[in-house]
This record gives C-alpha cells, sequence and structure tokens, in this order.
C-alpha cells in the first residue's frame, strides 16, 4: 500500500512538472519571459566650434545665447580678439591645431579678415603689399593651412564672410577678401556664408539699425560701423543655427 502510493506520488510529481514546463514554453513563444535589452543612449549635443577675431568672437558669444536653452548644440569659443591671418600662427593656427589634437567637435565656424586689410610680412624681411599677387597667394595658403587642419579633423566647416561697413573703403577690401574665402572653402568642401547684407537696408546698404530677433527696430551695429551690437551678433547667430540641422546630418 505504502508502496502504491509511493508510486502515485511520483506519477503527479512527473505530471506537474511537464505542465509547468509547457507554461514555460508558452510563456517564451509569447514573449513574456523576454530578456530587456537597454536602448542606445541618445548622441550627446552636437559641439560647435568657433574660431576666428573679434568679429567670430562676438558671433560666438551671440551662439551661445541664441542657444542657451537648447540641449542639443554646445558651442565652445576659440577665437582670438585681434587676430589676423597677416600675423603670426600663434593667432590664427595655433588655437586650431591645439583644438583639433586634443578636443573633438562637429562643427567649426570660422570668421576672419576684419584685420587683415594690410600688407603681411615675408621672410626676407620686407613686406608683402595688400592685394598684390605676392600677398594674394600667401594669404590663400594661410586659408588654406586652416581648412586642411578642420577637413583633417573631419569637423563640417562653415566660414563667415565679412558684412558690409560703414566705410566705402573698408568693405571694398572685405569684399575682396571675401571672395577668397569663397574660392578656398568650395575647394575643401566647407560652406562659404556670405553675411554681406545680412544686415542692410532694402538697397543692400549699410545700415546701423534693423530687427532684431524678436523683429523690433534697434541699433545691431557698433559704434565703428564694423562691429555689431549684442543683438546683431544674435541675428547673424540665429542664421548660423538655420544652417546647423543640415551639417549636423553630414557631420554625424
Amino acid at each position: 500500500m505504502a508502496g502504491g502510493e509511493a508510486v502515485r506520488g511520483s506519477g503527479w510529481l512527473y505530471g506537474g512538472a511537464r505542465l509547468i514546463a509547457r507554461v514555460a514554453m508558452l510563456a517564451a513563444a509569447l514573449g513574456l519571459f523576454a530578456v530587456t535589452t537597454l536602448a542606445d543612449p541618445p548622441p550627446g549635443p552636437l559641439t560647435i566650434v568657433v574660431f576666428g577675431d573679434s568679429q567670430a568672437a562676438g558671433l560666438a558669444r551671440g551662439l551661445q545665447r541664441v542657444l542657451v536653452e537648447d540641449s542639443r548644440y554646445r558651442v565652445l569659443n576659440r577665437t582670438h580678439a585681434g587676430a589676423s591671418l597677416v600675423h603670426e600662427e600663434s593667432e590664427w593656427l595655433a588655437p586650431v591645431r591645439r583644438f583639433t589634437a586634443n578636443d573633438k567637435a562637429d562643427i567649426a565656424v570660422v570668421m576672419f579678415g576684419a584685420n587683415d586689410r594690410i600688407d603681411m610680412p615675408d621672410d626676407k624681411g620686407g613686406y608683402l603689399h595688400f592685394r598684390s599677387a605676392e600677398w594674394h597667394a600667401a594669404y590663400v595658403s594661410r586659408v588654406d593651412k586652416i581648412l586642411a587642419r578642420l577637413a583633417a579633423a573631419k569637423l563640417r566647416v562653415i566660414w563667415c564672410g565679412n558684412p558690409i561697413a560703414r566705410s566705402a573703403t573698408y568693405s571694398a577690401d572685405m569684399g575682396y577678401i571675401n571672395h577668397i574665402y569663397a574660392e578656398e572653402a568650395a575647394k575643401f568642401g566647407a560652406q562659404f556664408v556670405p553675411l554681406w547684407t545680412v544686415i542692410a537696408d532694402d538697397q543692400g546698404r549699410y545700415t546701423a539699425y534693423g530687427k532684431d530677433r524678436d523683429g523690433t527696430t534697434e541699433r545691431l551695429r557698433g559704434d565703428d560701423g564694423i562691429h555689431f551690437t549684442a543683438a546683431g551678433y544674435e541675428v547673424i547667430a540665429e542664421k548660423i543655427v538655420g544652417l546647423l540641422s543640415t551639417s549636423a546630418q553630414n557631420a554625424r
């Protein structure tokens, strides 16, 4: 009798095990016990680094203000006030070389030229006169050094041209320099962004006043007729921000 009960008990245990196994198989088929995998972490903010002179510095600060509440972007200011491509490399190439060797970014915004309408020292103790063929060749070489360094670091480059100024002579010189930037940027696959009439009257002429980001008329150009006010730099920054979505896709 005890032996028979033992046999019946064993049969019940066996049947129960089979039932559990079937339930487990069904649950697996339904995905109830599927392993949960963590989603890929979202990409970090798009890093924008700004190189250049005092105009670039104003633009960098404008970008920081415009994007302060947008977590998709991070703006790094690596400008050097007073920088000129006719001066030593420490002013214009060293910041680019230092950054690309030690840091990472997705997009580089570059703006030079405000201080460059002067003669350039040569390696013989003399000077290359502004607008001469020799000056042009030397200047092109320096622009190319920046573009080559940024291209090697695989940064998407937005090179900003200089805007119209109050002085007709200064404006003409900026137009000459802008032409160099546009040609060289195209050779390296960079994007040249003209700012000539970003703040101008309805005839494309210089004006100190215009609409700010909120549509309010106020002073947008500095007292020197060259630089911008904080509101003016924000207008330019907003123009650059409008290009970032396309640049971001290419940089990823």
